[in-house]
This record gives structure tokens, C-alpha cells and sequence, in this order.
């Protein structure tokens, strides 16, 4: 019965026009909506006006969030799923909580999304069937300047895809043994790679953080496939092929444009 009632709530905010300031915003704040295709960019408000209703945006420390700031944070992250054909609209993320910027983060054992006690400062937060957390002055940034090749929003989104198969361990759900096979022979190698880069002390592609698991690694690639496409093919076309296969769009287009 709750999904009957959902999907008819979708169907009747996808009725609605597409209000006309949110896509002046859109080409404004976020530069790789002006580069995809006219279809994409359709499916990319269809999902960004599901997840801007369906979530509860959360501000910390009684940060103000803005129209534009659930425009420019919903974007980035619908951009990861405008190309999968069945999809659940990060169903299990209740909320998206903005920080201003930076943020210390919390302590798992005191159930609390602030912790000013804490050593270790971030710009994003992905909990397990939780709410994705991220800092509204890198989102920003990073939605104007992708090129740049981080996405703070694309980062912890993919930790929610990773998470859709009740695991952690770098790979989303994917349809047959063959396909996770294959992802589990590329992604291993490449992060092995990595990790020897690392220890050779040789300049990195991806972030040292990607070193640290299986799941690091694969937001770290997203980031990359989103953001520096034309590299990531070059570095790791085995890595570029698979995310382009699995996210259903070719993002080295968007950036030869």
C-alpha cells in the first residue's frame, strides 16, 4: 500500500512542469547539466524533483539551506542514475544533512551527526541506511568546477549504491555472477595498483583514500569517471568501461563537447 501511494505521489510531481527558475539555477551553479543531452538533462530533473520531495533536508547547527543548495547537492547526485533504467531514487537515504563547510566527524557511539571533540575533519558522510552528509562549500564548488575531479555528493552517493547489496565491499548490485565476477577482477586490480603506487611512492590517480577498502575505492572511481572521464579511460580504461557500462552513460562526451 505505501508504494502505491508513493509512485502516485512521483507520478503527480513528474506531471508537474519543471519550474523554469530551478533550470536557470541548474545551468548557473551546476556546469555538466549545460554539457549532457537534452534526454539526459530531462531525466536528470525527473529524478532531482523525486529527490529533493522525498528527502528530508536536515541543515546543521541551524544552517539555512537554500532552494539553490537542494537544487545544486540533488543534482549531482541524480546525475549518477540517469543512465540505470531501474533505480530506487536512494530510497535508503531518509536524509541529506548540510554543513556549512568542513565538519568534525561524529562519534558512531554517541548517535550524534556533530561531534566537536572529534580529530577528524571531512566534507562528507555516507552512514549505512542513514542520512548522506556533506559540506555545502565543497558542494558548490565541485558542481561548478567537476573538472577539477572531485564530487563530494558523487563520493558518498556511491557509498548508497555500494550499500544496496547489504554490503560494503566497493560493488553495487549487478544482475548476473558473470558481471560480478568481472567488476571483482577489474576493481581488484585496479585498486592493487593503486596500492603499489602508493607504496613506490609514485604520483596517484586516485585519492590515497581510495587505498583504504574496496568501498573507498569505488567512490573514488566514481568521482573520477564523473568528473575526469578523458583521464580515468586513460589511466584505468578496464575501471572506465565497467562504470560506464553499470551507470549507463558515457561521460568522456560530455567533456570532448
Amino acid at each position: 500500500m505505501f508504494d502505491w501511494f508513493r509512485n502516485r505521489r512521483r507520478r503527480k510531481i513528474l506531471a508537474e512542469p519543471f519550474p523554469k527558475h530551478w533550470d536557470v539555477i541548474l545551468l548557473k551553479s551546476v556546469a555538466l547539466y549545460s554539457r549532457i543531452s537534452p534526454a539526459e538533462q530531462s531525466r536528470l530533473r525527473d529524478v532531482l524533483r523525486i529527490l529533493i520531495d522525498e528527502k528530508y533536508w536536515e541543515p546543521a547547527r541551524g544552517f539555512h539551506i537554500t532552494e539553490e543548495m537542494k537544487l545544486v547537492i540533488a543534482a549531482q547526485a541524480a546525475l549518477m542514475l540517469i543512465g540505470i533504467p531501474k533505480h530506487d531514487y536512494f530510497s535508503r537515504v531518509p536524509s541529506i544533512v548540510v554543513h556549512p563547510g568542513e565538519f568534525r566527524r561524529p562519534d558512531p557511539e554517541d548517535d550524534t551527526i556533530e561531534d566537536e571533540v572529534s580529530d577528524q575533519i571531512v566534507d562528507g558522510i555516507a552512514n549505512y541506511r542513514g542520512s548522506v552528509v556533506v559540506g555545502w562549500n565543497q558542494s558548490r564548488e565541485e558542481a561548478l568546477h567537476p573538472e577539477h575531479g572531485f564530487s563530494v555528493v558523487i563520493h558518498e552517493f556511491a557509498h548508497q549504491l555500494d550499500f544496496m547489496d547489504e554490503s560494503t565491499d566497493g560493488t553495487p548490485p549487478l544482475s548476473t555472477q558473470k558481471e560480478l565476477e568481472e567488476w571483482a577482477r577489474v576493481m581488484s586490480s585496479a585498486l592493487e595498483r593503486h596500492r603499489k603506487a602508493i607504496d613506490k611512492g609514485r604520483k596517484l590517480f586516485f585519492s590515497e583514500q581510495a587505498s583504504d577498502s574496496e568501498t573507498e575505492f569505488f567512490s573514488d572511481a566514481c568521482e573520477s569517471f564523473f568528473c575526469q572521464p578523458i583521464d580515468l579511460r586513460e589511466h584505468e580504461p578496464d575501471v572506465y568501461r565497467l562504470l560506464k557500462n553499470y551507470f549507463g552513460v558515457d561521460p568522456v562526451i560530455w567533456f570532448e563537447t
